[in-house]
């Protein structure tokens, strides 16, 4: 309770919710009798076995117990804790893989299947990038119908900082249909009852919904990698994607500095077909001993 209290005042809302969440689950898995004294590195290392089973991304185990390590690391500044159960404990290699993203013919089966309040946020996602945590906790004051923007608000972006993007006809609509939906809702994006989407329950119909729509058993980041993909397929330059993502090191924007196969498909057509057509360059074929020699030598002084 103490660490919460401390991650509550002193962090963004985003990372204080991730902790109360992270030490909930814990704490479950450990059980009402565990005290925090009595955790072992053995206690982690299952932890992290256990949600590898469940099906947990190395990424996200990772996070979960870079929170646990912050848990601890706490407790012994505090004095609360003698020994840091953590130290030992090593995060799981994460490769980076392939990115995933959908094509037009993927997006519309999905829109197809999707409910009407969960069209509303793959619609958005695609439009601009934003993240799960970003969508759900968008506010009506955010959308400035007037000026044409929508912005992140700096409490509920990854980086901590606020970024606003211009918003084009077809995603005009689609907040406007938003804002009306989500009457008097704190949020721009409801459920079909209404009320703020949970993350988890976002995750989950979404995932549902790729599964009907027969596309794989993805997540909604997904959405955020395609609105990068299609940027730098349509020859956006890579500093502008980045101000899009919201990214602080472009290094996160390289992730993207990738092309569909047809598109590199079409770059080699494309050279080929350059290449095969005649040239205009005149190349001059008479051998070099049809050249007058010449007479003599010059004499070296």
């Amino acid at each position: 309770e103490d660490y919460l209290t401390w991650v509550q005042a002193n962090c963004k809302p985003l990372t204080a919710n991730r902790a109360r969440q992270t030490v909930a689950r814990f704490a479950a898995f450990l059980g009402p009798t565990k005290r925090l004294n009595e955790v072992t590195p053995w206690h982690l290392e299952q932890w992290k076995k256990a949600r590898k089973e469940a099906g947990k991304a190395p990424g996200t185990i990772n996070t979960e117990l870079t929170t646990l390590k912050g848990v601890f690391s706490k407790a012994k500044a505090w004095g609360k804790l003698h020994e840091h159960p953590g130290t030992s404990v090593k995060l799981l290699q994460n490769p980076r893989q392939k990115i995933r993203f959908l094509s037009e013919d993927e997006e519309a089966s999905l829109l197809a299947v999707c409910s009407p309040a969960l069209r509303r946020v793959v619609q958005i996602a695609l439009l601009t990038g934003f993240r799960r945590q970003e969508l759900a906790s968008l506010r009506p004051e955010d959308v400035d119908e007037k000026n044409g923007t929508v912005s992140v608000a700096a409490c509920y972006a990854k980086n901590g900082e606020s970024r606003t993007l211009p918003v084009g006809p077809r995603l005009k609509a689609v907040l406007h249909e938003a804002v009306t939906a989500s009457g008097s809702a704190a949020t721009v994006l409801v459920n079909e009852h209404g009320r703020s989407w949970h993350l988890d329950t976002l995750s989950g119909q979404f995932r549902a919904a790729c599964q009907v729509a027969g596309i794989g058993s993805l997540g909604p980041h997904v959405l955020r990698h395609t609105f990068a993909s299609r940027l730098v397929m349509a020859g956006i330059d890579l500093s502008t994607v980045r101000d899009l993502m919201g990214h602080k090191d472009i290094a996160m924007t390289l992730r993207y500095a990738h092309l569909s196969p047809q598109h590199k498909r079409n770059a080699m057509e494309t050279l080929e077909a350059r290449l095969s057509a005649p040239s205009p360059v005149i190349i001059h074929n008479t051998p070099l001993d049809t050249f007058p020699q010449e007479a003599g030598k010059h004499e070296v002084a």
